[in-house]
């Protein structure tokens, strides 16, 4: 007998292949084929491969060393190429089907509602020793249903495991069988599986039983409201906080607070649930009826600040913000050149080197004057006085939602005036321009070069107050204006950024010249640079 080894193919039953491989001599030369046998019992291989390997052993030694070796090589070729077989089709054997899980009761927390509530583990089970494919199939359901309001989730071919998140495993309690968020439930679950070949072949687990405590979700919206708050205590108006996408319970807000109380609620319109202050100025506490504590947090200065919730750990951090809560701001009254035009107010500038800072230079009329945060509605919020007409010379300022009370400043003096309004400390000053009468320059750009005591004189334009000209010669370097002589810790005109050339429009006044910015000529040459100290506007063209 000259056979020497046999294996079966994957193919499904009822005809399995069998390829053998055949030793034999032909002219004192070895040769090795390969046959395929296709037989109609598949237990014709398992009940005769002791046989083959027996004559495969008897085979091998009567071959010669020199041949041994080579034959050996083809014969792990064949053995590999021929075990194509696919995992889910081996004889299962007796192995019984049991479920088991990793706990057997879970507490839920929406703080770890990523994390995993449990996972299901179950055995292979049995094919009955047909090599065919298992599917498996998991039901669960509360216990005392008889499985009869069971989810039943088909799991399909080679699944022998189920997770559940913590959030999934909580919406499947609390919806599919209406179970009240926080309460615990039993649940029982099993595994059925079938083979694929034979609908008749299946097969139950054993029933596993586990507990689950739920949880009630926290809120997804949430809003402020209280006289700090900008819209007051109007539930239905109430400033919406941002829900973070990646924490859940977590809500941010920033924008302006002022002097006041505050505290937050889930829903427009509706006072209950709120969520207010807790131990201290921290925590928070939640409140669904008006039989319990009203405690509210207060903020004691007007301004503009971040306010970070988190609902799962009843926290909250409120501090001032360093971004300006407007980047534009205008000029709305009879007091200014376009009167009370909503529509298309006077605009402030904004201080590029303090954002928080807007200012407005003009010849003010006499009349009134106040501050809206947009345009196209007088209803806008409004930075006003805190009391009505006072004097100039009062620096308090607030934020007035939709612009009620209406308190306004009032000029009763017409002229030049320059406005400065400071948004992180809440302060104005509304203070009457005098104009320079005369304005230097000092700066290794200039003629002069850094002499203070004799700087480069720039000449008034005439019937312009608040206008000076230059046309000369610049040199490579830098230069400013000093609004006296002889003492280099006098006020000047500045850039508002630092090494500004031509191309620069505009310039400030800065007090004893500090923080000390210069303007840059990069190219030598002659120039007409004009300026205004009103506007505080300039104009550097090279000619």
């Amino acid at each position: 007998m000259d056979w020497i080894s046999c294996t079966a193919s994957a193919n499904p039953m009822p005809q399995p292949n069998i390829y053998c491989c055949r030793y034999r001599k032909k002219r004192s030369k070895p040769i090795l084929t390969l046959h395929k046998i296709q037989v109609t019992d598949h237990s014709f291989y398992m009940n005769h491969q002791k046989t083959f390997m027996l004559a495969y052993n008897h085979t091998i030694q009567k071959i010669k060393p020199v041949y041994l070796a080579g034959l050996t090589l083809a014969f792990l070729l064949l053995f590999f190429s021929c075990k194509k077989v696919d995992k889910m089709e081996l004889n299962k054997g007796d192995n019984p089907l049991t479920l088991s899980a990793d706990k057997s009761s879970v507490v839920l927390e929406e703080k770890n509602r990523s994390a995993d509530a449990v996972i299901l583990n179950w055995t292979s089970g049995s094919n009955k020793g047909t090599n065919a494919s298992i599917s498996y199939t998991l039901k669960i359901d509360k216990q005392g249903n008889n499985f009869s309001q069971a989810i039943t989730e088909e799991m399909g071919k080679a699944v022998l495991t189920r997770k559940y998140s913590v959030n999934d495993l909580n919406d499947l309690v609390t919806s599919h069988w209406s179970t009240t968020p926080g309460a615990e439930v039993t649940l029982e679950a099993k595994v059925i599986l079938a083979v694929s070949n034979d609908p008749r072949l299946t097969d139950s687990s054993n029933v596993f039983v586990f507990k689950v405590k739920t949880y009630q979700p926290v809120s997804t919206t949430l809003y402020l409201i209280g006289d700090a708050a900008p819209n007051g205590w109007d539930n239905n108006q109430a400033e919406a906080l941002l829900p973070s996408l990646s924490e859940p319970g977590v809500f941010t807000w920033q924008g302006q607070l002022r002097a006041g109380d505050f505290k937050f609620i889930t829903t427009l319109g509706q006072f209950l649930p709120s969520y207010n202050k807790g131990t201290d100025v921290d925590h928070l506490i939640y409140r669904t009826s008006d039989s319990e504590p009203d405690d509210k947090f207060t903020n004691i200065s007007q301004g503009m600040y971040n306010i970070t919730v988190n609902l799962l750990n009843l926290t909250i951090s409120v501090t001032a913000a360093n971004t300006p809560p407007y980047t534009r701001l205008w000029m709305l009254g009879d007091a200014v050149p376009t009167g009370w035009n909503i529509d298309n107010p006077s605009e402030m500038r904004v201080d590029s080197s303090n954002m928080f800072v807007f200012t407005y230079n003009e010849i003010l009329n006499a009349g009134e004057f106040k501050i809206p945060v947009a345009t196209g509605n007088f209803s806008t919020d409004y930075y006003m006085p805190l009391t009505n007409h006072p004097a100039i010379t009062e620096t308090s300022v607030q934020l007035v939602p939709n612009g009620s009370p209406d308190n306004k400043w009032q000029i009763t003096n017409p002229g030049p005036y320059k406005i400065k309004l400071d948004l992180q400390n809440q302060t104005i000053q509304i203070k009457p321009f005098t104009p320079y009468t005369n304005i230097w320059m000092v700066g290794d750009a200039t003629p002069a070069g850094w002499n203070i005591d004799n700087p480069q004189p720039m000449t008034p334009v005439a019937g312009n107050p608040y206008e000076f000209t230059y046309t000369g010669p610049m040199s490579v370097g830098e230069f400013k204006f000093p609004l006296a002589t002889g003492n280099w810790g006098c006020d000047y005109f500045m850039p508002v950024i630092n090494g500004s050339g031509p191309g620069s429009t505009q310039m400030k006044f800065v007090a004893s010249g500090s923080p000390d910015f210069k303007w840059k000529i990069a190219q030598a040459g002659n120039y007409k640079i004009t300026i205004n100290q009103l506007y505080e506007t300039i104009s550097i063209v090279k000619q």
